[in-house]
């Protein structure tokens, strides 16, 4: 039996995985709508082709629903992501607490804080 090609279908088909596909009940995919395509190839399930920890450690506190940093349910945009909800509550709020410290770079908080422990600030990645 040859395996079946993805490929074959309408990219506008190909993009609605659950029209073919039953949608996994674990919490991970219950926060999600949709949007397979963010995590996943369609040539192969598993393993996902993206990993969190490479750009934010989900430990301590931060193991948080998704929807509590990422905006309108875009998990692909690495960029697309908040923190106020838990610090500070606004870009203000980040901005004094950062110029109080004398740091002006504060826009990308991943850069300098990867993890929920804070000796683990560096912001360097481990595939840098």
């Amino acid at each position: 039996m040859k395996p079946f090609s993805h490929e074959l279908l309408d990219p506008t088909v190909r993009a609605e995985c659950a029209s073919c596909h039953v949608k996994p009940q674990d919490s991970l995919h219950g926060q999600i709508d949709g949007g397979c395509q963010q995590c996943h190839r369609s040539d192969a399930w598993r393993p996902a082709t993206f990993d969190h920890a490479r750009f934010f450690l989900l430990e301590g506190e931060h193991e948080a629903a998704c929807a509590t940093c990422h905006v309108a349910g875009d998990f692909a945009n690495y960029t697309n992501y908040t923190c106020y909800g838990c610090h500070e509550h606004s870009p203000a709020g980040i901005r004094a607490e950062h110029v109080e410290e004398g740091i002006r770079d504060f826009e990308n908080c991943v850069k300098c804080h990867r993890s929920a422990d804070e000796r683990r600030e560096s912001g360097e990645r481990d595939d840098d």
